[in-house]
């Protein structure tokens, strides 16, 4: 039977934190439908993360594992796992979680009535001054340039689908978020934002911020507005 949910969580070099955070994706999934699927995007590791979800899913027929041969970069394995995934929704989650679990379920919830729903990050409290002012200045030039009324873009999304089949997008990067929720407003999709509690990266390295991933946005933000 078609799952109802793709969760569908990137990693890279994730070894240790995915001990955490695949029984708390499950544990959630379950919370919200019988009918789920875990599927995991792994963009190159060269540690044990894949192995362990290898693991998981031979116990587990709801887990599946993507693997891309190289390392791609933040925001490439959204485009894969879209096109692996199985669900009539999909929802990204990234391996540090980043909110409490159990809000996942609200996010789930707020599907009655939306073709995209949008997890609002109720603070940024890990973040230096810099990347605050670089965030807040991302999403000041998104709103600006595209009058979309959406408050944030690189944060968890659930998305439809159907409605995700009919998108242009172009994006390999971080702004594939932004492109997703700026496309949907041309559709005139109906969009949901739901604040989630922001819970900061307990292992790992984010990787979203580098400055080969800002530069990529950059470019990426620039074509989508230049060239549309």
């Amino acid at each position: 039977m078609r799952p109802e949910l793709s969760l569908l969580t990137p990693i890279f070099e994730e070894e240790q934190g995915l001990a955490r955070a695949l029984p708390l994706l499950l544990d959630a999934a379950e919370s919200m439908t019988e009918r789920f699927e875990l599927l995991i995007v792994d963009d190159g590791s060269r540690d044990a993360g894949p192995k362990r979800v290898e693991s998981l899913a031979r116990r587990d027929a709801r887990v599946r594992l993507v693997r891309h041969g190289r390392n791609l970069g933040p925001g490439a394995a959204l485009p894969t796992g879209m096109f692996w995934a199985r669900g009539d929704w999909v929802l990204f989650v990234p391996a540090d979680l980043a909110c409490e679990p159990e809000d996942l379920i609200r996010m789930w919830r707020a599907r009655a009535d939306a073709d995209l729903v949008v997890g609002l990050r109720s603070d940024r409290r890990d973040y230096g001054w810099g990347r605050k002012a670089l965030s807040y200045a991302y999403i000041g030039i998104v709103r600006l340039l595209s009058g979309s009324k959406v408050r944030q873009f690189n944060y968890l999304q659930m998305v439809r689908r159907s409605l995700f089949e009919r998108l242009p997008l172009h994006a390999r990067g971080v702004f594939v978020t932004a492109e997703i929720i700026l496309g949907a407003e041309r559709l005139g999709a109906r969009i949901e934002e739901v604040p989630l509690r922001y819970v900061p990266r307990l292992d790992g390295v984010a990787r979203g911020a580098s400055p080969r991933a800002m530069a990529r946005c950059a470019w990426e933000l620039a074509r989508h507005f230049l060239v549309g």
